[in-house]
């Protein structure tokens, strides 16, 4: 991975080659004597997955139609908020299409892509989130913000949504306002406000990424929801999708799709992109978004 990625280092990987009859018991014998190491992650977080237990044989890759996906989300600080016009210069928000520019500009977004290097101002704000959830016990518990500083880890296939929470809000009423041609303010019951992620890989260097503002909210139902096995009762809550902000972007592995606030909070991105500390403060979210991993059609993998 890239050189701005924070966490532990990864591990170079060996293809396991099938060896003959004759030689196939001394080569299980010294395959059992070598240790492993997992792939590194954006973030040391509670929030990883669990580490897979590698076998005799080695782990087994995804399949080749998955796609790794980062994500994280950094609060940032008054001195930092102030230098978020700077980072958006070194950001190519070109790339998003020009209508859904004033879309989400309406609704208090912006984004935009990197390739390559990561500006160094927002390195230091990942590398400082991390040293903060390293050291804080509220960050570590989820209870600094109503926004937590955490990374995940996303195996996504074609077709198949990923739910990013970003706030879960526990008030009775909520009002959530949606900027279009006019404005839409109405109050949701406790919502769960988040980013539906959707990955496509397209080949062994570049994945298709969707992004859209979505919701859960109101009293947990239950509902007959359809399945490969067939139809099965689950307990869900409403949900909402605005997929007119929805951001869809080819990205090559490495490149980091970043979603921030504009200046003065409005629409959508004032109740998704901004968070209230502990201590009272509000301050803005950003979210980056990273094509770490792209499958291959490896049977053996030695980690």
């Amino acid at each position: 991975m890239d050189e701005w990625i924070v966490g532990n280092h990864r591990v170079d990987h060996r293809q396991v080659l099938w060896s003959p009859r004759s030689e196939l018991l001394a080569w299980l014998g010294c395959l059992m004597l070598c240790s492993f190491a997992g792939c590194a992650s954006w973030l040391p977080s509670g929030e990883e997955p669990a580490k897979q237990v590698v076998g005799g044989f080695g782990t087994p890759k995804s399949p080749a139609d998955t796609a790794g996906v980062e994500t994280i989300l950094i609060r940032l600080n008054p001195s930092q908020a102030d230098e978020l016009g700077a980072m958006w210069e070194a950001i190519d928000e070109q790339v998003i299409a020009p209508d859904l520019r004033i879309r989400l500009d309406k609704n208090g977004m912006r984004a935009g892509k990197i390739s390559g290097d990561v500006p160094p101002m927002l390195a230091s704000w990942v590398t400082e989130t991390v040293q903060r959830l390293e050291k804080d016990p509220l960050e570590q518990a989820g209870f600094a913000a109503d926004v937590s500083s955490y990374s995940q880890l996303w195996r996504c296939r074609k077709n198949a949504r990923k739910e990013l929470t970003v706030r879960k809000l526990t008030d009775e009423e909520v009002n959530v306002n949606y900027v279009s041609d006019s404005v839409t303010d109405q109050a949701y019951l406790s919502p769960h406000l988040q980013f539906a992620i959707h990955a496509e890989p397209l080949s062994d260097q570049c994945a298709r990424i969707q992004i859209t503002p979505a919701m859960q909210y109101g009293e947990l139902m239950r509902k007959a929801v359809p399945r490969e096995s067939g139809i099965h009762m689950d307990t869900l809550r409403e949900s909402k999708t605005w997929n007119a902000l929805m951001i869809d972007l080819k990205l090559h592995q490495g490149d980091c799709l970043v979603i921030g606030p504009t200046e003065e909070p409005r629409g959508l991105g004032e109740i998704y992109l901004r968070t209230k500390t502990k201590s009272g403060e509000i301050q803005p979210v950003l979210l980056l978004v990273r094509l770490s991993e792209l499958n291959k059609n490896e049977m053996f993998v030695v980690k």
